[in-house]
């Protein structure tokens, strides 16, 4: 693997994380803990997943396309996937 793509694929893993955090920190004002509790209760941790992830990759990707760095944005791609993957598999477990 490419270093630059192995530096889109960290990012595109990490930064859906933070992002997340964040809106739990911030726009929900609550504990992470009580957070994924009462998301699992609901039946709504892989649509909060799902949607920073989404955010948050495609404006990492837009942004690397833009900048012409297409080998990070192969690599934010393919955490994307990574991420897609992971959703089916608590969506269905």
């Amino acid at each position: 693997m490419n270093k630059t793509v192995a530096k889109g694929f960290s990012h595109g893993l990490i930064a859906p994380i933070i992002t997340l955090v964040i809106y739990i920190a911030f726009i929900l004002e609550v504990e992470l803990e009580i957070a994924f509790t009462e998301f699992k209760r609901l039946n709504t941790l892989t649509h909060h997943i799902s949607l920073s992830v989404f955010l948050t990759n495609i404006i990492l990707f837009f942004m690397n396309i833009k900048t012409h760095k297409e080998q990070v944005a192969k690599g934010i791609i393919g955490a994307t996937l990574v991420y897609a993957l992971l959703i089916v598999i608590i969506k269905f477990l």
